[in-house]
């Protein structure tokens, strides 16, 4: 990874945090209530880093970062708030305007050097993360890191506790802040209990298999893992995904779900996965730009050899799934704690969610990283755009460490990663 590595105290460095809230205060009493879909989600936090090049962002100053938050956080203020439980002991969100933690750092490398590296997964370094808890009341469910480039270039990674909402409520809030940046007012309609709330599309009550219990964590939520997870990213394009299966009509995302899975099944042998989780944004589209957790969650279980079938037939079984949400929303109670990424291998397509809308000065982000902390044992791989061009996609893949060096070798023979193997990842 050249200097990113070659540095004795890592190339980012000198962390100062600061509190940024809403402009006004919120009434006294204002609580958000959180869905069971939301609780589901408790465990999992997002890692975004948007990355804008010294020419784009070189006069961006700390104030002109904070700044924008003020009319971002006045219309959606609850996102500021700090959790507490009720007398069940049910979390919800107090509306108490406490405020988002933003922590200013710098890079000894120039953006075009930080950019250098293939594997993108090194951007998780520009954000810095705190779960929440063991005090909740005193833990925000945003963090903002600014990381200014030696070039004058600039990051921006935030860590967001999903609780509040999917990768597309964080990108709708961010894509607010850039525009609020050049002075546009903004407005952002409040969800309705109506739209957070999901109909059963099946007519049997079978529990969802996209959510696993565990054991219970408190009030410090941090998702259990016997074993050590590692991340590692890789670029590559639409035609290149659909040269692996030539018919046309199908889905890429489907069609790369569907070789991944393929190459972990060989990796693991017998412990190859049956079962999946396939998370998608809402199909029905009934309010994109709401903040809450709306992605379609659904599960696909298969009765023969993923490592033995043919691409076709994984590729049908991928588009054959039921939607979970209403199972999920009826199953997490007041107190139980769950996972969804990674309770199967689980696979998530961002690539329609608009991450690089969020221009500054004009201009879109150099780069956009997307995954996801708090990842069970089952592993994830997140699928999101690569660039402004639509052809290009970024794929992140987070599994058990031991299993790592298996799975590119899988994806190597079958073409995948052959970038990633020349340059020695």
């Amino acid at each position: 990874m050249g200097r990113v590595q070659e540095e004795g105290r890592g190339p980012v460095h000198g962390f100062r945090l600061s509190t940024v809230s809403s402009s006004r205060p919120t009434e006294t009493g204002t609580t958000h209530e959180l869905t069971g879909l939301d609780l589901a989600m408790k465990l999992h936090y997002l890692k975004v880093v948007y990355i804008y090049s010294a020419e784009t962002a070189r006069d961006l100053t700390v104030m002109n970062v904070k700044a924008p938050l003020f009319p971002v956080f006045d219309q959606i203020s609850w996102i500021t708030g700090r959790l507490r439980r009720d007398e069940s002991g049910r979390p919800y969100i107090k509306c108490n305007d406490c405020g988002t933690r933003l922590v200013e750092s710098h890079c000894d490398l120039t953006v075009d050097e930080w950019l250098r590296v293939p594997d993108r997964s090194v951007d998780e370094s520009l954000v810095y993360h705190q779960p929440v808890g063991p005090e909740m009341a005193f833990s925000p469910l945003i963090y903002i890191q600014m990381t200014r480039f030696s070039c004058g270039g600039l990051a921006l990674g935030l860590s967001w506790a999903h609780i509040m909402g999917d990768p597309l409520s964080l990108s709708h809030v961010f894509n607010l802040w850039a525009r609020a940046s050049v002075g546009e007012k903004i407005h952002c309609p409040k969800t309705s209990e109506l739209e957070r709330v999901f109909q059963n599309p099946n007519s049997t009550d079978k529990k969802p298999d996209s959510i696993k219990p565990v054991d219970p964590v408190g009030d410090l939520w941090v998702a259990p893992s016997n074993r050590k997870m590692t991340t590692f990213s890789f670029n590559l394009t639409v035609n290149e995904i659909k040269s692996h299966f030539p018919a046309t009509g199908e889905n890429e995302f489907d069609i790369l779900s569907g070789i991944i899975w393929k190459c972990i099944a060989k990796a693991r042998g017998e412990s190859a996965p049956v079962t999946i989780t396939v998370i998608k944004s809402d199909p029905n589209g009934l309010k994109p730009r709401a903040v809450r957790n709306g992605q379609m969650i659904s599960s696909v279980h298969v009765d023969f050899s993923v490592a033995e079938a043919s691409l076709e037939e994984i590729v049908k079984s991928i588009r054959e799934t039921n939607d979970e949400r209403f199972g999920i929303d009826e199953t997490v109670d007041d107190v139980s704690d769950f996972i969804v990424y990674g309770a199967n291998l689980t696979f998530v397509d961002l690539s329609g969610v608009d991450f690089y809308e969020a221009k500054v000065m004009g201009k879109s982000p150099e780069s956009v990283y997307c995954n996801v902390q708090g990842i069970g044992d089952g592993g994830a791989v997140v699928v999101m755009p690569g660039g402004v061009e639509e052809e290009e996609r970024v794929v992140t893949v987070t599994l058990p460490d031991d299993e790592i060096e298996k799975v590119k070798c899988e994806m190597n023979m079958c073409g995948l990663i052959t970038v990633l193997v020349a340059n020695g990842e």
